[in-house]
C-alpha cells in the first residue's frame, strides 16, 4: 500500500473504529527491530518478502513495474541487487509473496478501492529464477472473494487484501479490514484456476494486516500490520500457532514493535523474523531483523 499522507483530517477519518479492544492477548513486550540494510531507492514501496537459498526476494506494490528484487542476506548491504522482470503478469497491485518449495508466489490482491473483483497468483519456478536471467514467466491462477458486496469506497471497507502465505499446501489469504479492524481468513487451493472463496474465520487483530508468514518447523503463523487513525504510528505482530492445520487465535499473542513506520513484510527466518519497512514520513525503506522473546525453531 502506498504511504498517504499524514494529513489531520484524513488520520480522523480513515478506518476508526469505536469497538472495545481486548487487550488479554497483548504481551507487555516489545519487539525492537535490528536494522540490516536500507532498501532505497529501488525498494521504496517493498510489499513482500520470500527468502530461498540464502537469496531474499521482494517487490514493489501496485503502479510499478512487474520486478522481482533479490538481495543475497551474506552479501554486504551495498552490493548489487539482482532484478528480475515477470514478462507475462501486471503489476495491478502486488502486495505478498508466498514461499513454497517449488515456486515463488506473487500474490496480486490489493484492493484499497474495494472494487476489485478478481485477485491473481503468479507462480514462478525457482529454476527460472536460478538460471540469473533478466526475463521470466509465471503461470496464473485468478480468485474471487465469493462472500462480499464490491463498490468504490476507498480505504473505508473491509475486503483489502495484503497478507497470503502458504499454509500445508494452500494459500492462507488474510484481508486487510479498513473499517472494523478484524482480518479475515481465505483458503485458496493453487491448483485450481478460476475458483471463488468464502471465509473461513475472522481474527480481531486490531489494526491493518499487511504481511503474513507460515514456518512449518515451528508451527507458528506470524502477521504483521500497524493501525490506523492516530494508531498508525503503533506497528504490532502477531504470533499464532497452528495445529492440524486450523489457526489457534484463541491462543495468539501479539506483540508492539518499537520502530514506527509502515511496516509491510514479514518472512520467518532461522527462526527469527525478517521484516520490511515501506518507505514514508514515519521512516525510510528498510529490512530488518526481529527476535522473539521465546525462539521458534
Amino acid at each position: 500500500m502506498r504511504w498517504i499522507a499524514l494529513a489531520l483530517p484524513l488520520l480522523i477519518l480513515t478506518g476508526c473504529s469505536f469497538t472495545p479492544v481486548d487487550r488479554s492477548q497483548w504481551s507487555e513486550k516489545s519487539l525492537v527491530p535490528s536494522s540490516l540494510r536500507s532498501l532505497a531507492p529501488l525498494l521504496l514501496e517493498g510489499s513482500g518478502l520470500a527468502l530461498h537459498n540464502e537469496l531474499l526476494w521482494s517487490i514493489n506494490d501496485g503502479g510499478n513495474e512487474p520486478t522481482l528484487f533479490g538481495l543475497n542476506l551474506t552479501d554486504e548491504p551495498a552490493a548489487k541487487v539482482r532484478q528480475v522482470t515477470v514478462r507475462n503478469a501486471a503489476n495491478l497491485d502486488w502486495e505478498s509473496l508466498i514461499t513454497t518449495s517449488e515456486s515463488l508466489v506473487i500474490a496480486d490482491c490489493g484492493n484499497n478501492r474495494g472494487d476489485r473483483i478478481w485477485f491473481q497468483f503468479h507462480s514462478i519456478n525457482w529454476g527460472q529464477l536460478e538460471m540469473n536471467q533478466g526475463l521470466v514467466d509465471a503461470k496464473t491462477i485468478h480468485v474471487k472473494l465469493a462472500d462480499v458486496t464490491l463498490a468504490v469506497e476507498r480505504q473505508n471497507h473491509n475486503r483489502d487484501c495484503e497478507a497470503v502465505t502458504e499454509v500445508d499446501g494452500n494459500y492462507w489469504l488474510f484481508t486487510k479490514n479498513w473499517q472494523d479492524q478484524k482480518s479475515r481468513l481465505y483458503i485458496v487451493d493453487p491448483n485450481r484456476d478460476q475458483q471463488s472463496v468464502r471465509a473461513v474465520a475472522t481474527f480481531d487483530v486490531a489494526g491493518l494486516i499487511t504481511g503474513a508468514d507460515y514456518d512449518s518447523k515451528s508451527g507458528h503463523l506470524a502477521l504483521i500490520g500497524y493501525g490506523s487513525g492516530f494508531a498508525v504510528t503503533q506497528p504490532f505482530i502477531w504470533i499464532i500457532p497452528v495445529f492440524l492445520g486450523q489457526a489457534q487465535f484463541d491462543q495468539a499473542v501479539r506483540y508492539s514493535l518499537a520502530k514506527m513506520g509502515q511496516w509491510e513484510a514479514i518472512h520467518w527466518y532461522k527462526g527469527h523474523l525478517l521484516i520490511s519497512r515501506e518507505s514514508s514520513p514515519l521512516g525510510g525503506a528498510l529490512l530488518a531483523k526481529v527476535t522473539l522473546p521465546t525462539q521458534m525453531h
